[in-house]
C-alpha cells in the first residue's frame, strides 16, 4: 500500500511593516524620506501632504493629512523650525515643534506602535546632554499615547546647510550656522544631511523597546562603526 502524499502550502512570508512619514521637508527631512522609501524593510511609506499628488513608485504613497486615516505600523516625524529652508511650493505637510503632540496623536490613530521624532536644530541648542525635546508634562502625554517604542533624535548641523532663497532667509540661516559653529561640537558639524539620515535609520533599528534618545555623538559613533564609507574624512596636516 502506497503512502498518501498530502500537499502542504508553504508558509506565507511575514508582512513587511508600513510607515507613516510626517514633516519630511528641509534637507534632513528629504534625505530621511529617501532612506525610508528606498528601504527594503518597509512595504510602503505614506507621506503626509497638503494636496493630492501622484506617485512614481508603489512604495511612495502620498496621503492628504486629515483625509481619513491610513493603517501603519510605525511613524516618523521630522520637525522643522524657521531656520530650515523649505520651498514654498512643496506639497509635503510641514510640522513645527509645537505640533509634536498633535502629530503623535495622529500617528497613534493610524495604528503606529513606534514613533520616531527628529527634533530641529533650535531644540538641540536648547537641550541638555541628556534631556528630551519636550518638557515634563508634554513628555508624559506623549508616553501616555501608548507607543511601544519612542525614539527621539537630536539632529546635527545639517539643517542649516546653504540653500538659495530670499536674502532675509539666507541671513537667518547664516546666523543659525554661526550659532551652530559655537554651540555644536565638531563631530555634529561634520555630518551631512544624507549621512545623518542614514545614521538615524540605523539607530532606530537598533533602539531598545521603550524610550530612547540619540544625539549627535551617538549618530557619529554609528556612522564610524556601521557606516564607515559615509564617515567624514579626517583632515591631514602636512608639515612644510
Amino acid at each position: 500500500m502506497h503512502p498518501v502524499l498530502v500537499a502542504t502550502a508553504a508558509p506565507a512570508p511575514p508582512r513587511l511593516p508600513v510607515a507613516l512619514a510626517l514633516g519630511m521637508v528641509g534637507s534632513l527631512g528629504e534625505e530621511l524620506l529617501a532612506q525610508l522609501v528606498g528601504s527594503m524593510r518597509l512595504q510602503a511609506v505614506y507621506v503626509g501632504v497638503t494636496q493630492s499628488i501622484g506617485s512614481a513608485t508603489a512604495r511612495f504613497r502620498p496621503w492628504v493629512v486629515g483625509r481619513g486615516v491610513v493603517a501603519v505600523d510605525e511613524a516618523w516625524l521630522c520637525l522643522t523650525d524657521p531656520q530650515s529652508f523649505v520651498p514654498a511650493g512643496t506639497p509635503v505637510r510641514r510640522y513645527a515643534p509645537a505640533e509634536t503632540l498633535a502629530a503623535a496623536e495622529l500617528a497613534r490613530q493610524c495604528g503606529a506602535r513606534r514613533l520616531v521624532v527628529v527634533a530641529p536644530l533650535t531644540a538641540l541648542l536648547q537641550m541638555s546632554a541628556t534631556g528630551l525635546l519636550l518638557d515634563g508634562e508634554a513628555e508624559l502625554r506623549l508616553r501616555a499615547l501608548g507607543f511601544e517604542q519612542l525614539v527621539v533624535v537630536r539632529p546635527t548641523a545639517a539643517e542649516v546647510a546653504e540653500h538659495g532663497g530670499p536674502w532675509l532667509a539666507r541671513l537667518v540661516r547664516a546666523g543659525a550656522r554661526a550659532v551652530a559653529g559655537i554651540m555644536l561640537p565638531g563631530y555634529a558639524q561634520l555630518l551631512s544631511a544624507r549621512t545623518a539620515a542614514a545614521a538615524i535609520v540605523e539607530a532606530v533599528q537598533t533602539a531598545p523597546t521603550g524610550v530612547g534618545v540619540f544625539g549627535a555623538r551617538e549618530l557619529m559613533r554609528i556612522v564610524e562603526r556601521r557606516l564607515p564609507e559615509l564617515a567624514p574624512k579626517k583632515r591631514r596636516w602636512s608639515r612644510r
